[in-house]
Protein backbone atom coordinates (compact mmCIF):
# COMPACT_ATOMS: atom_id res chain seq x y z
CA UNK A 1 0.00 0.00 0.00
CA UNK A 2 3.01 2.58 1.00
CA UNK A 3 4.92 1.78 -2.39
CA UNK A 4 3.14 3.56 -4.78
CA UNK A 5 3.90 6.91 -2.25
CA UNK A 6 7.23 5.80 -1.47
CA UNK A 7 7.92 5.60 -5.76
CA UNK A 8 6.48 9.31 -6.16
CA UNK A 9 8.95 10.62 -3.71
CA UNK A 10 11.38 8.98 -4.70
CA UNK A 11 10.52 10.64 -8.29
CA UNK A 12 9.87 13.86 -6.85
CA UNK A 13 12.96 13.73 -5.42
CA UNK A 14 15.05 12.52 -9.19
CA UNK A 15 12.79 15.15 -10.82
CA UNK A 16 14.09 17.97 -8.62
CA UNK A 17 17.91 16.95 -8.62
CA UNK A 18 17.61 16.83 -12.16
CA UNK A 19 16.03 20.46 -12.44
CA UNK A 20 18.83 21.54 -10.05
CA UNK A 21 21.85 19.75 -11.90
CA UNK A 22 20.35 21.18 -15.26
CA UNK A 23 20.35 24.70 -13.32
CA UNK A 24 23.73 24.43 -11.83
CA UNK A 25 24.81 23.28 -15.46
CA UNK A 26 23.11 26.23 -17.18
CA UNK A 27 24.85 28.59 -13.81
CA UNK A 28 28.68 27.20 -15.32
CA UNK A 29 28.26 27.11 -18.92
CA UNK A 30 31.30 28.03 -20.48
CA UNK A 31 30.80 31.47 -22.44
CA UNK A 32 32.44 31.96 -25.71
CA UNK A 33 35.82 33.23 -25.87
CA UNK A 34 35.67 35.08 -28.91
CA UNK A 35 32.30 37.36 -30.13
CA UNK A 36 32.79 37.75 -33.64
CA UNK A 37 30.29 40.22 -34.45
CA UNK A 38 29.80 41.17 -38.16
CA UNK A 39 28.18 43.96 -39.76
CA UNK A 40 27.43 43.71 -44.17
CA UNK A 41 27.06 47.48 -44.57
CA UNK A 42 24.07 47.81 -47.13
CA UNK A 43 23.23 44.07 -47.09
CA UNK A 44 19.28 43.69 -47.42
CA UNK A 45 17.60 40.90 -45.32
CA UNK A 46 16.57 39.21 -49.30
CA UNK A 47 20.02 38.44 -50.27
CA UNK A 48 20.34 35.40 -48.28
CA UNK A 49 17.14 34.08 -49.49
CA UNK A 50 17.35 35.33 -53.14
CA UNK A 51 21.32 33.47 -53.28
CA UNK A 52 20.71 31.12 -50.66
CA UNK A 53 21.00 28.00 -53.03
CA UNK A 54 24.59 29.47 -54.78
CA UNK A 55 26.39 30.24 -51.43
CA UNK A 56 28.76 27.79 -50.65
CA UNK A 57 30.85 29.07 -47.82
CA UNK A 58 30.20 31.61 -44.42
CA UNK A 59 26.72 32.61 -45.54
CA UNK A 60 25.66 29.14 -46.14
CA UNK A 61 27.68 28.07 -43.21
CA UNK A 62 25.02 30.78 -41.28
CA UNK A 63 22.47 29.95 -42.84
CA UNK A 64 22.48 26.03 -41.75
CA UNK A 65 24.08 26.26 -38.38
CA UNK A 66 22.58 29.64 -37.33
CA UNK A 67 19.45 31.44 -35.84
CA UNK A 68 18.33 33.39 -38.68
CA UNK A 69 15.27 36.33 -37.71
CA UNK A 70 13.62 36.88 -40.96
CA UNK A 71 11.96 39.83 -39.66
CA UNK A 72 14.25 42.09 -38.69
CA UNK A 73 14.27 45.39 -38.92
CA UNK A 74 15.78 48.60 -37.59
CA UNK A 75 13.09 50.75 -35.47
CA UNK A 76 14.93 54.10 -36.70
CA UNK A 77 14.12 56.40 -39.30
CA UNK A 78 17.40 57.69 -39.97
CA UNK A 79 18.47 54.16 -41.75
CA UNK A 80 22.44 55.50 -41.91
CA UNK A 81 25.85 53.85 -41.54
CA UNK A 82 26.95 56.04 -38.59
CA UNK A 83 23.05 55.21 -36.85
CA UNK A 84 23.37 51.64 -38.08
CA UNK A 85 26.29 50.77 -36.39
CA UNK A 86 25.93 52.77 -33.62
CA UNK A 87 23.10 50.59 -32.42
CA UNK A 88 24.38 47.01 -33.06
CA UNK A 89 26.57 46.96 -30.28
CA UNK A 90 24.69 49.31 -27.82
CA UNK A 91 21.15 48.54 -28.51
CA UNK A 92 20.71 52.02 -28.25
CA UNK A 93 18.52 54.76 -29.90
CA UNK A 94 19.63 57.84 -31.43
CA UNK A 95 17.51 59.34 -28.73
CA UNK A 96 19.96 58.32 -25.96
CA UNK A 97 23.08 58.06 -28.31
CA UNK A 98 23.25 61.04 -30.04
CA UNK A 99 24.09 59.68 -33.30
CA UNK A 100 21.48 61.00 -35.45
CA UNK A 101 22.95 61.08 -38.61
CA UNK A 102 25.84 60.54 -40.95
CA UNK A 103 26.56 64.36 -40.45
CA UNK A 104 24.72 67.02 -38.60
CA UNK A 105 24.91 70.88 -38.18
CA UNK A 106 27.09 72.29 -35.16
CA UNK A 107 25.31 76.15 -34.14
CA UNK A 108 28.43 76.93 -32.69
CA UNK A 109 30.66 75.84 -35.18
CA UNK A 110 28.63 76.57 -37.92
CA UNK A 111 29.44 73.88 -40.13
CA UNK A 112 28.51 70.32 -40.78
CA UNK A 113 30.45 67.57 -38.46
CA UNK A 114 30.88 63.99 -39.14
CA UNK A 115 29.75 61.26 -36.50
CA UNK A 116 33.21 60.91 -35.79
CA UNK A 117 35.06 63.83 -36.16
CA UNK A 118 37.41 64.18 -32.95
CA UNK A 119 39.71 67.57 -33.84
CA UNK A 120 41.57 66.41 -30.05
CA UNK A 121 42.67 63.75 -31.27
CA UNK A 122 45.06 63.02 -34.23
CA UNK A 123 45.44 59.78 -36.86
CA UNK A 124 47.96 57.93 -35.99
CA UNK A 125 49.48 54.87 -38.45
CA UNK A 126 49.07 57.47 -41.65
CA UNK A 127 47.31 60.35 -42.74
CA UNK A 128 44.04 60.52 -42.22
CA UNK A 129 40.64 61.78 -40.07
CA UNK A 130 40.78 62.79 -36.87
CA UNK A 131 38.65 60.46 -35.58
CA UNK A 132 36.75 59.28 -32.02
CA UNK A 133 33.59 57.56 -30.58
CA UNK A 134 33.54 61.06 -28.59
CA UNK A 135 30.06 62.59 -30.10
CA UNK A 136 28.54 58.68 -29.21
CA UNK A 137 26.65 59.36 -25.56
CA UNK A 138 26.25 55.92 -23.09
CA UNK A 139 27.70 52.32 -23.62
CA UNK A 140 28.17 49.87 -25.53
CA UNK A 141 27.92 45.79 -24.38
CA UNK A 142 31.87 46.00 -25.41
CA UNK A 143 32.16 48.80 -22.77
CA UNK A 144 30.06 46.98 -19.91
CA UNK A 145 31.70 43.60 -20.58
CA UNK A 146 34.85 45.09 -19.93
CA UNK A 147 33.90 46.22 -16.41
CA UNK A 148 32.53 42.61 -15.57
CA UNK A 149 34.97 41.16 -17.36
CA UNK A 150 38.63 43.31 -16.92
CA UNK A 151 40.57 40.82 -19.01
CA UNK A 152 38.29 41.00 -22.01
CA UNK A 153 39.31 43.39 -24.89
CA UNK A 154 37.15 44.51 -27.41
CA UNK A 155 38.65 45.59 -31.28
CA UNK A 156 36.73 47.17 -34.09
CA UNK A 157 37.92 46.98 -37.66
CA UNK A 158 36.30 48.25 -40.98
CA UNK A 159 36.86 49.61 -44.17
CA UNK A 160 35.06 53.01 -42.64
CA UNK A 161 35.98 54.82 -39.61
CA UNK A 162 32.34 55.27 -38.04
CA UNK A 163 31.72 51.54 -38.63
CA UNK A 164 35.06 50.68 -36.41
CA UNK A 165 34.82 53.23 -34.32
CA UNK A 166 31.09 53.27 -33.36
CA UNK A 167 30.77 49.03 -32.91
CA UNK A 168 33.77 49.05 -30.40
CA UNK A 169 32.66 51.75 -28.25
CA UNK A 170 33.96 54.48 -26.38
CA UNK A 171 35.53 51.90 -24.16
CA UNK A 172 37.18 49.59 -26.62
CA UNK A 173 40.99 48.65 -26.62
CA UNK A 174 41.54 49.61 -30.02
CA UNK A 175 39.56 50.47 -33.45
CA UNK A 176 41.25 50.56 -37.07
CA UNK A 177 39.83 51.99 -40.58
CA UNK A 178 40.86 52.59 -43.83
CA UNK A 179 41.69 55.93 -45.10
CA UNK A 180 41.43 56.62 -49.02
CA UNK A 181 44.30 59.50 -47.65
CA UNK A 182 47.83 57.00 -48.02
CA UNK A 183 45.92 53.62 -48.50
CA UNK A 184 46.84 52.94 -45.06
CA UNK A 185 44.85 51.19 -42.50
CA UNK A 186 45.02 53.49 -39.06
CA UNK A 187 43.58 54.64 -35.93
CA UNK A 188 44.08 57.78 -33.89
CA UNK A 189 45.30 58.75 -30.36
CA UNK A 190 41.90 58.08 -29.14
CA UNK A 191 43.30 54.61 -28.76
CA UNK A 192 47.69 54.74 -28.50
CA UNK A 193 49.79 57.11 -29.08
CA UNK A 194 51.74 55.75 -31.73
CA UNK A 195 50.97 52.70 -34.51
CA UNK A 196 51.78 49.01 -33.18
CA UNK A 197 54.33 47.18 -34.96
CA UNK A 198 51.94 44.70 -36.58
CA UNK A 199 49.88 47.57 -38.22
CA UNK A 200 53.51 49.37 -39.77
CA UNK A 201 54.21 45.93 -40.94
CA UNK A 202 50.86 45.58 -43.09
CA UNK A 203 50.82 49.14 -43.90
CA UNK A 204 54.55 48.54 -45.27
CA UNK A 205 53.08 45.58 -47.66
CA UNK A 206 51.35 48.26 -49.95
CA UNK A 207 48.52 45.49 -50.10
CA UNK A 208 46.17 47.37 -51.70
CA UNK A 209 48.59 49.01 -54.23
CA UNK A 210 48.45 45.19 -55.56
CA UNK A 211 45.41 45.92 -57.14
CA UNK A 212 46.63 48.88 -59.70
CA UNK A 213 45.92 47.72 -63.18
CA UNK A 214 43.74 44.82 -62.41
CA UNK A 215 40.32 44.82 -63.37
CA UNK A 216 37.57 43.54 -61.56
CA UNK A 217 35.74 40.26 -63.37
CA UNK A 218 32.95 38.33 -62.37
CA UNK A 219 33.76 35.22 -60.10
CA UNK A 220 32.29 32.52 -62.13
CA UNK A 221 32.46 32.79 -65.90
CA UNK A 222 28.62 31.70 -66.83
CA UNK A 223 26.37 34.42 -68.01
CA UNK A 224 23.80 32.37 -67.53
CA UNK A 225 24.55 31.75 -64.20
CA UNK A 226 24.38 35.90 -63.28
CA UNK A 227 21.38 36.42 -65.51
CA UNK A 228 19.50 33.79 -63.91
CA UNK A 229 20.40 34.61 -60.50
CA UNK A 230 20.44 38.59 -60.81
CA UNK A 231 19.70 39.88 -64.51
CA UNK A 232 20.72 41.17 -67.09
CA UNK A 233 24.55 42.93 -67.07
CA UNK A 234 24.74 47.02 -67.52
CA UNK A 235 21.10 47.65 -66.16
CA UNK A 236 20.22 51.25 -67.06
CA UNK A 237 19.95 53.39 -63.73
CA UNK A 238 23.47 52.38 -62.74
CA UNK A 239 26.43 54.86 -61.39
CA UNK A 240 27.41 57.11 -63.99
CA UNK A 241 26.13 55.72 -66.67
CA UNK A 242 29.61 54.82 -68.77
CA UNK A 243 31.58 51.81 -66.50
CA UNK A 244 28.74 49.77 -65.77
CA UNK A 245 29.44 46.41 -67.79
CA UNK A 246 31.79 43.78 -66.57
CA UNK A 247 35.01 43.77 -65.88
CA UNK A 248 35.71 46.71 -64.46
CA UNK A 249 39.26 48.80 -64.26
CA UNK A 250 40.05 50.45 -61.55
CA UNK A 251 40.29 54.58 -62.16
CA UNK A 252 43.43 56.05 -60.69
CA UNK A 253 46.81 54.96 -59.86
CA UNK A 254 48.48 54.61 -56.57
CA UNK A 255 49.20 56.26 -54.26
CA UNK A 256 46.40 59.15 -55.52
CA UNK A 257 43.56 58.97 -53.23
CA UNK A 258 41.08 58.16 -56.47
CA UNK A 259 42.82 54.98 -56.55
CA UNK A 260 41.93 54.37 -53.43
CA UNK A 261 38.73 55.38 -52.99
CA UNK A 262 37.37 53.69 -56.59
CA UNK A 263 39.34 50.46 -54.73
CA UNK A 264 36.53 50.75 -51.91
CA UNK A 265 33.94 49.83 -55.21
CA UNK A 266 35.67 46.23 -55.30
CA UNK A 267 35.24 42.95 -53.11
CA UNK A 268 38.61 43.46 -52.88
CA UNK A 269 38.20 46.07 -50.00
CA UNK A 270 36.84 43.08 -47.79
CA UNK A 271 39.88 41.15 -48.52
CA UNK A 272 41.84 43.66 -46.99
CA UNK A 273 39.77 44.47 -44.09
CA UNK A 274 39.34 40.86 -43.12
CA UNK A 275 43.33 40.67 -43.86
CA UNK A 276 43.66 43.48 -40.67
CA UNK A 277 40.99 41.80 -38.88
CA UNK A 278 43.05 38.71 -38.70
CA UNK A 279 46.02 40.48 -38.12
CA UNK A 280 44.26 42.51 -35.17
CA UNK A 281 42.86 39.07 -33.82
CA UNK A 282 46.63 37.96 -33.67
CA UNK A 283 48.29 40.67 -32.13
CA UNK A 284 45.18 41.32 -29.66
CA UNK A 285 45.43 37.28 -28.68
CA UNK A 286 41.58 37.55 -29.01
CA UNK A 287 39.66 34.26 -27.81
CA UNK A 288 43.22 32.91 -26.81
CA UNK A 289 41.67 32.45 -23.04
CA UNK A 290 38.50 32.25 -21.14
CA UNK A 291 37.63 36.00 -20.79
CA UNK A 292 35.45 36.66 -23.44
CA UNK A 293 36.76 39.47 -25.98
CA UNK A 294 34.71 41.31 -29.18
CA UNK A 295 36.16 41.13 -32.22
CA UNK A 296 33.27 43.77 -34.05
CA UNK A 297 34.43 43.85 -38.28
CA UNK A 298 32.74 46.02 -40.78
CA UNK A 299 32.40 44.89 -44.05
CA UNK A 300 31.83 47.99 -46.29
CA UNK A 301 32.28 46.67 -50.34
CA UNK A 302 28.66 45.89 -50.34
CA UNK A 303 27.36 49.16 -49.64
CA UNK A 304 29.65 51.13 -52.19
CA UNK A 305 28.83 48.26 -54.72
CA UNK A 306 25.24 48.57 -53.69
CA UNK A 307 24.99 52.43 -53.98
CA UNK A 308 26.70 51.90 -57.10
CA UNK A 309 24.94 49.15 -59.04
CA UNK A 310 21.80 48.48 -57.09
CA UNK A 311 20.32 45.65 -55.65
CA UNK A 312 19.67 43.82 -58.37
CA UNK A 313 23.31 44.13 -60.46
CA UNK A 314 25.53 41.81 -61.30
CA UNK A 315 28.30 43.23 -59.66
CA UNK A 316 26.21 43.16 -55.89
CA UNK A 317 25.72 39.22 -56.58
CA UNK A 318 29.44 38.91 -57.44
CA UNK A 319 30.37 40.73 -54.54
CA UNK A 320 28.03 38.28 -52.19
CA UNK A 321 29.45 35.30 -53.81
CA UNK A 322 33.18 37.34 -52.95
CA UNK A 323 32.24 37.79 -49.37
CA UNK A 324 31.11 34.31 -49.22
CA UNK A 325 34.33 33.03 -49.85
CA UNK A 326 35.78 35.68 -47.67
CA UNK A 327 33.46 34.97 -44.21
CA UNK A 328 34.56 30.87 -45.28
CA UNK A 329 38.09 31.75 -45.07
CA UNK A 330 37.81 34.15 -42.20
CA UNK A 331 35.90 30.98 -40.23
CA UNK A 332 38.31 28.89 -41.08
CA UNK A 333 41.01 30.98 -39.45
CA UNK A 334 39.09 31.31 -36.55
CA UNK A 335 38.79 28.03 -36.20
CA UNK A 336 42.42 27.14 -35.85
CA UNK A 337 42.88 30.27 -33.86
CA UNK A 338 40.20 29.79 -31.13
CA UNK A 339 37.77 27.04 -32.29
CA UNK A 340 34.45 27.50 -33.39
CA UNK A 341 32.77 25.79 -30.64
CA UNK A 342 34.21 28.69 -28.31
CA UNK A 343 33.03 31.44 -31.05
CA UNK A 344 29.80 32.65 -31.05
CA UNK A 345 28.83 34.91 -34.16
CA UNK A 346 26.61 37.46 -35.27
CA UNK A 347 25.80 38.67 -38.45
CA UNK A 348 23.43 42.00 -39.27
CA UNK A 349 23.91 45.08 -41.16
CA UNK A 350 23.68 48.17 -40.30
CA UNK A 351 21.01 49.23 -43.15
CA UNK A 352 19.35 48.14 -46.66
CA UNK A 353 18.57 50.28 -49.44
CA UNK A 354 16.22 50.67 -52.41
CA UNK A 355 16.67 48.98 -55.52
CA UNK A 356 17.39 51.26 -58.53
CA UNK A 357 14.67 53.26 -59.54
CA UNK A 358 14.69 51.85 -63.16
CA UNK A 359 14.84 48.49 -61.81
CA UNK A 360 11.44 48.98 -60.61
CA UNK A 361 9.96 51.18 -62.88
CA UNK A 362 11.00 47.74 -65.27
CA UNK A 363 8.77 45.73 -62.64
CA UNK A 364 5.72 48.23 -63.10
CA UNK A 365 6.32 49.79 -59.98
CA UNK A 366 5.76 53.73 -59.77
CA UNK A 367 9.37 54.84 -58.89
CA UNK A 368 11.02 58.42 -60.05
CA UNK A 369 14.54 59.78 -59.78
CA UNK A 370 14.12 63.34 -58.10
CA UNK A 371 16.66 65.52 -58.13
CA UNK A 372 17.86 66.71 -54.00
CA UNK A 373 18.61 70.58 -55.66
CA UNK A 374 14.59 70.82 -56.52
CA UNK A 375 13.62 70.95 -52.94
CA UNK A 376 16.10 73.30 -51.90
CA UNK A 377 14.99 75.51 -54.25
CA UNK A 378 11.39 74.81 -53.72
CA UNK A 379 12.20 75.61 -49.92
CA UNK A 380 14.07 78.89 -50.53
CA UNK A 381 11.49 80.15 -53.16
CA UNK A 382 8.84 79.70 -49.94
CA UNK A 383 10.88 81.07 -47.40
CA UNK A 384 11.72 84.37 -50.07
CA UNK A 385 8.27 84.75 -50.43
CA UNK A 386 7.00 84.49 -46.92
CA UNK A 387 10.10 86.46 -45.08
CA UNK A 388 11.32 88.72 -47.91
CA UNK A 389 14.40 90.03 -47.73
CA UNK A 390 15.92 87.56 -45.14
CA UNK A 391 18.38 85.84 -46.31
CA UNK A 392 20.56 82.47 -45.00
CA UNK A 393 17.43 81.41 -43.17
CA UNK A 394 18.84 77.64 -44.30
CA UNK A 395 22.00 76.71 -42.17
CA UNK A 396 21.88 73.10 -43.42
CA UNK A 397 20.29 71.08 -46.34
CA UNK A 398 21.18 67.57 -45.07
CA UNK A 399 18.52 66.31 -48.40
CA UNK A 400 15.50 66.00 -47.16
CA UNK A 401 15.92 67.65 -44.23
CA UNK A 402 17.04 71.19 -42.76
CA UNK A 403 18.88 73.22 -40.39
CA UNK A 404 17.60 76.19 -40.03
CA UNK A 405 19.96 79.52 -38.69
CA UNK A 406 18.81 80.22 -35.14
CA UNK A 407 20.97 83.21 -35.08
CA UNK A 408 19.20 84.95 -38.46
CA UNK A 409 15.88 84.14 -36.75
CA UNK A 410 16.96 85.73 -33.80
CA UNK A 411 18.29 88.72 -35.29
CA UNK A 412 15.42 89.36 -37.52
CA UNK A 413 12.55 88.68 -35.36
CA UNK A 414 11.40 86.62 -36.54
CA UNK A 415 9.44 83.25 -34.73
CA UNK A 416 10.90 79.76 -35.53
CA UNK A 417 7.86 77.59 -35.22
CA UNK A 418 6.86 80.06 -38.63
CA UNK A 419 9.64 79.16 -40.10
CA UNK A 420 9.58 75.87 -39.68
CA UNK A 421 6.17 75.43 -41.17
CA UNK A 422 6.64 77.55 -44.19
CA UNK A 423 9.88 74.82 -44.84
CA UNK A 424 7.07 71.79 -43.76
CA UNK A 425 4.28 73.68 -46.13
CA UNK A 426 7.01 74.16 -49.49
CA UNK A 427 7.97 70.44 -48.74
CA UNK A 428 4.38 68.95 -48.75
CA UNK A 429 3.32 70.84 -51.67
CA UNK A 430 6.74 69.40 -53.98
CA UNK A 431 4.89 66.14 -54.48
CA UNK A 432 7.87 64.04 -53.39
CA UNK A 433 7.97 63.59 -49.70
CA UNK A 434 5.20 61.93 -47.67
CA UNK A 435 5.39 63.11 -43.69
CA UNK A 436 7.34 66.69 -42.54
CA UNK A 437 8.17 66.77 -38.95
CA UNK A 438 9.51 69.60 -36.97
CA UNK A 439 11.69 69.60 -33.77
CA UNK A 440 8.53 70.75 -31.71
CA UNK A 441 5.89 67.64 -33.32
CA UNK A 442 9.16 64.93 -31.94
CA UNK A 443 8.32 66.94 -28.46
CA UNK A 444 4.77 66.11 -28.94
CA UNK A 445 2.68 63.17 -27.87
CA UNK A 446 2.52 61.15 -31.15
CA UNK A 447 0.15 61.91 -33.94
CA UNK A 448 -2.96 59.43 -34.24
CA UNK A 449 -2.63 59.38 -38.29
CA UNK A 450 1.53 60.00 -37.53
CA UNK A 451 3.28 57.28 -40.26
CA UNK A 452 6.55 56.93 -39.13
CA UNK A 453 6.57 59.61 -35.91
CA UNK A 454 8.14 56.41 -33.49
CA UNK A 455 10.78 55.92 -35.91
CA UNK A 456 11.48 59.27 -36.17
CA UNK A 457 11.41 60.08 -32.39
CA UNK A 458 14.02 57.22 -32.18
CA UNK A 459 15.97 59.26 -34.64
CA UNK A 460 15.52 62.67 -32.96
CA UNK A 461 17.80 64.11 -30.11
CA UNK A 462 17.42 67.97 -30.10
CA UNK A 463 21.09 69.05 -29.67
CA UNK A 464 22.08 67.55 -33.21
CA UNK A 465 18.66 66.64 -35.42
CA UNK A 466 17.73 68.96 -37.93
CA UNK A 467 14.86 71.63 -36.98
CA UNK A 468 12.53 70.09 -40.13
CA UNK A 469 12.52 66.01 -40.32
CA UNK A 470 11.12 64.54 -43.76
CA UNK A 471 11.02 61.29 -45.57
CA UNK A 472 10.54 61.10 -49.41
CA UNK A 473 7.48 59.14 -50.67
CA UNK A 474 8.41 55.07 -50.93
CA UNK A 475 10.35 54.18 -54.19
CA UNK A 476 11.54 57.91 -54.77
CA UNK A 477 15.44 58.58 -55.03
CA UNK A 478 16.42 62.05 -53.88
CA UNK A 479 19.99 62.57 -55.28
CA UNK A 480 21.67 64.78 -57.61
CA UNK A 481 23.88 62.30 -59.27
CA UNK A 482 22.74 60.47 -62.70
CA UNK A 483 22.80 57.09 -61.61
CA UNK A 484 23.01 54.83 -58.47
CA UNK A 485 20.92 54.22 -55.43
CA UNK A 486 20.70 54.72 -51.67
CA UNK A 487 18.99 54.43 -48.35
CA UNK A 488 18.50 57.14 -45.29
CA UNK A 489 14.46 56.71 -44.95
CA UNK A 490 12.02 54.88 -42.39
CA UNK A 491 10.79 52.62 -45.35
CA UNK A 492 11.02 48.94 -45.07
CA UNK A 493 13.63 48.04 -47.51
CA UNK A 494 16.14 50.54 -46.17
CA UNK A 495 15.38 49.12 -42.37
CA UNK A 496 15.16 45.38 -43.20
CA UNK A 497 18.27 43.93 -42.85
CA UNK A 498 19.61 39.85 -41.45
CA UNK A 499 20.27 39.08 -37.63
CA UNK A 500 21.91 35.38 -37.34
CA UNK A 501 23.41 34.07 -33.74
CA UNK A 502 25.67 31.01 -34.85
CA UNK A 503 27.43 29.38 -32.02
CA UNK A 504 27.47 27.32 -28.65
CA UNK A 505 23.65 27.78 -26.54
CA UNK A 506 22.24 28.74 -29.82
CA UNK A 507 19.25 26.79 -31.52
CA UNK A 508 19.53 26.83 -35.49
CA UNK A 509 16.67 27.34 -37.46
CA UNK A 510 14.27 30.04 -38.81
CA UNK A 511 12.66 32.74 -37.07
CA UNK A 512 9.98 35.22 -37.77
CA UNK A 513 8.93 36.75 -35.19
CA UNK A 514 9.42 40.43 -35.68
CA UNK A 515 12.92 42.09 -33.82
CA UNK A 516 15.63 44.84 -34.54
CA UNK A 517 19.16 44.91 -34.44
CA UNK A 518 18.20 47.04 -31.43
CA UNK A 519 17.69 43.38 -29.64
CA UNK A 520 21.24 42.30 -30.57
CA UNK A 521 23.08 44.05 -27.10
CA UNK A 522 20.73 42.74 -24.55
CA UNK A 523 20.54 39.60 -25.59
CA UNK A 524 24.19 39.27 -26.22
CA UNK A 525 24.79 40.30 -22.46
CA UNK A 526 22.25 37.95 -21.30
CA UNK A 527 23.95 35.07 -23.12
CA UNK A 528 27.33 36.77 -20.83
CA UNK A 529 25.41 36.45 -18.06
CA UNK A 530 25.42 40.31 -17.09
CA UNK A 531 22.22 42.78 -17.16
CA UNK A 532 22.01 45.24 -20.09
CA UNK A 533 19.22 47.75 -20.59
CA UNK A 534 16.58 47.55 -23.23
CA UNK A 535 15.03 50.10 -25.04
CA UNK A 536 10.97 50.14 -23.93
CA UNK A 537 10.40 48.75 -27.77
CA UNK A 538 13.21 45.93 -28.05
CA UNK A 539 13.49 42.75 -26.42
CA UNK A 540 15.39 39.46 -25.98
CA UNK A 541 16.13 36.96 -28.74
CA UNK A 542 15.45 34.31 -26.46
CA UNK A 543 13.79 32.34 -28.34
CA UNK A 544 17.30 31.16 -30.15
CA UNK A 545 18.55 29.97 -26.99
CA UNK A 546 19.02 26.78 -25.75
Amino acid sequence: MHRPRTTLAAAILIFLSFLVATEAAQSVRVPPRLILVLSVDQMRYEYLTRFRQIFKGGFRKLLDQGAVFSNAFYRHANSETGPGHSVILSGRHASHSGIVANTWFDPFLKKAINVVDDPVHLPVGGPGRSASPANFIGFTVGDVLKQHSPKSKVVGVSLKDRSAILMAGPRGDAAFWFETEGGNFITSTYYMSEAPAWLVNWNRLRAADRYAGQKWTRLFDDDQFYEKNSGKDAIEGEWDRKDIVFPHLIRGNPPDSEFYDELRRTPWADDLTAQVALEALKAYELGRDDAPDILALGLSATDVIGHTYGADSQEAMDQLLRLDIVLNDLFKEIASRVGMDRTLVILTADHGSMPLVEVLQARGITAQRVPSKSLLSSVNQALAARFPGVEGLVAMYDPPNFYLNEGVILNKGLKRDEVEATVVTALMNSGVIEVAYTQSDMLKNPPPDGPFFKLFRNSFYQPRSPHVLASVKKHIYLDDRPGGTGHGTPHEYDRHVPIIFMGEGVKPGLYPELCGPEDIAPTLAKMLGFPYPCEEDSRLLLEMTR
